[in-house]
């Protein structure tokens, strides 16, 4: 590396650490704060680091037969939600990248994206009026109805995506070899796609798993809401219990930030990369 390189590379690692440090910071400040005991919480000037390490605010949230049930509500909400939505995504998206002749597929998928700029407050009054009329408000059928709104058309953009830059001669071959277009989707477009329908998978579990507004409005009693919604519950009305309320947030962080970074690691791109000659 020359001279008159260093100052540059010195310059982009420096962004970066300093990057790194205001994205991790707020996150370990509520580590931190979920094992502080409550005098290390309240005290002023702030204590940075607990005179004492305690585990006792976690052991409260997880002894609260209400959060547990909520826990067990997200993951069967954003389970159910990201397998529908990629059942769903990957054939429309190879329907609307391969099948929809003219040209007219790009615009269908722009007319998809678009519609997710409407501001979603727009549709909370239809989805209500809709659920009541179908009996699903207040039952975890009812968020799956409604998260699906929201993950599948953005679900579909991002597989359609991937599938545009795979060469259409495999197919081809494919199809000349007696492959259908089921067959094609299986055999050929899941394997070499994977990266894009990984991608895909993971935004509607995190979209799923975090949702609050449609979550509050939609449930009423604990037999539907999710963790998000309880948690909220957790800030009192004259006081807030910031301990016990980071110790939901770090446990609520887990789902996410655990199977990310194992999936992540088989991310790989140019997977289509030699798969025709010339």
């Amino acid at each position: 590396m020359s001279r008159s390189q260093r100052p540059a590379q010195f310059v982009a690692h420096a962004m970066l650490v300093a990057t790194a440090v205001f994205v991790l910071f707020p996150y370990a400040w509520m580590v931190v704060t979920s094992i502080k005991t409550i005098d290390d919480v309240i005290a002023w000037p702030i204590r940075w680091i607990p005179r004492q390490v305690t585990f006792e605010h976690y052991a409260a949230i997880l002894s609260d037969p209400r959060f547990m049930r909520s826990l067990f509500n997200s993951a069967v909400v954003s389970v159910v939600v990201t397998g529908i939505s990629l059942i769903l995504s990957v054939p429309a998206a190879y329907g609307l990248t391969r099948l929809v002749r003219g040209g007219a597929g790009r615009p269908m998928l722009i007319g998809i994206l678009a519609a997710q700029f409407f501001p979603p407050m727009v549709f909370f009054v239809p989805f209500y009026i809709i659920l009541q009329w179908l009996g699903l408000l207040n039952t975890i059928p009812g968020l799956v109805f409604a998260y699906l709104s929201v993950t599948l058309p953005i679900c579909t953009w991002m597989v359609a995506t991937s599938l545009r830059d795979i060469p259409v001669e495999i197919e081809e071959a494919a199809r000349i070899d007696g492959c259908s277009d089921l067959g094609i989707i299986w055999r050929i477009i899941l394997p070499i796609a994977a990266p894009g329908i990984v991608t895909a998978g993971i935004f509607a579990f995190v979209l799923s798993w975090q949702e609050y507004i449609f979550a509050l409005l939609y449930t009423t009693s604990e037999r539907a809401q999710t963790a998000p919604v309880l948690v909220f519950y957790l800030l009192g009305q004259h006081q807030i219990d910031y301990a016990r309320l980071m110790s939901a947030a770090v446990l609520l962080s887990i789902p996410i930030a655990v199977p990310f970074a194992i999936i992540q690691r088989f991310y790989r791109s140019g997977l289509t990369e030699g798969g025709i000659k010339g």
